[in-house]
């Protein structure tokens, strides 16, 4: 029984309703009296969910004194949940969209939100680069951030998302540490290259940033595989043009290179 509540909750019924069409299909039809007793739901909800099983079309009334309630067949009660799953679903999806798409619609020019772990870092990497609409910033030069790369394919997906990028017009620059030249391919990229120690005092991971309105900060806390992989994505206006002077100060200072990284 309790399996069978479950899996009518997951086509769109609550607990009362499904309690309530599972004791009509099983007895055949009922008064209010009946259903309260059968069903085991109080009577002051009972009016309530027959109402809403009406309005889903998988029950029948029969104008008696009292009323009596009866539940359709059951692969036409399945049909019709079917139905409501589906319609539901388009509605759902579509509303999100609108969100999700509306210009108009404010944001919070502060926000800051904290990630852990290296999937969710890469999806949040990923989402980021597919927003972006005029410019892409990555700064990679600490070589532990490498080691996250051979290790996990967090530079395969990177790759493939900014090759999309610079093919839909946008500009890349990239900085790297002077080992990693020979490793990456994205063509099309402006690529800068650091040659210095790295201190230890640096940011141990790297920074992206996407037309100058937000910022991911990816910190590596332990070089050990597993790496415990974090990072931290802010929009405010402030805090990405903070980071982004430093970024600036980096670009500078890092060589470019003779030829870009797509020869």
């Amino acid at each position: 029984m309790n399996t069978l509540v479950e899996s009518l909750q997951q086509l769109g019924l609550t607990t009362y309703e499904a309690k309530v069409l599972i004791a009509l299909t099983r007895y055949g039809s009922g008064t209010v009296a009946d259903i309260h007793a059968l069903s085991g739901i109080p009577r002051s909800a009972v009016y309530g969910v027959l109402t809403k099983l009406k309005e889903k079309g998988v029950i029948d009334t029969q104008n008696t004194k009292p009323m009596r309630y009866k539940a359709i067949a059951p692969d036409q009660i399945i049909d019709r949940l079917k139905v409501n799953y589906e319609k539901a679903v388009e509605t759902s999806l579509e509303q999100l969209e609108k969100i999700c798409n509306a210009p108009d619609i404010p944001t919070d020019d502060d926000a800051v939100w904290n990630i852990s772990g290296v999937k969710n870092v890469t999806d949040k990497i990923v989402q980021m680069l597919d927003s972006a609409r005029e410019e892409i910033v990555l700064a990679s030069t600490y070589p532990s951030l490498d080691k996250a790369m051979d290790v996990y394919p967090i530079m395969e997906i990177i790759t493939q998302k900014l090759q999309e990028k610079i093919d839909e017009g946008l500009k890349v620059r990239i900085t790297i540490n002077e080992n990693q030249v020979v490793n990456k391919k994205v063509q099309g990229a402006e690529v800068r290259f650091y040659s210095g120690e790295v201190s230890d005092n640096l940011l141990k991971g790297g920074i992206l940033v996407i037309d100058n309105k937000e910022l991911l900060i990816i910190t590596i806390k332990n070089e050990n595989i597993p790496m415990n992989l974090t990072a931290t994505w802010y929009n405010g206006k402030e805090q990405v043009s903070i980071f982004r002077h430093f970024i600036e100060m980096e670009w500078q200072a890092c060589k470019p290179i003779a030829y870009r990284i797509d020869q």
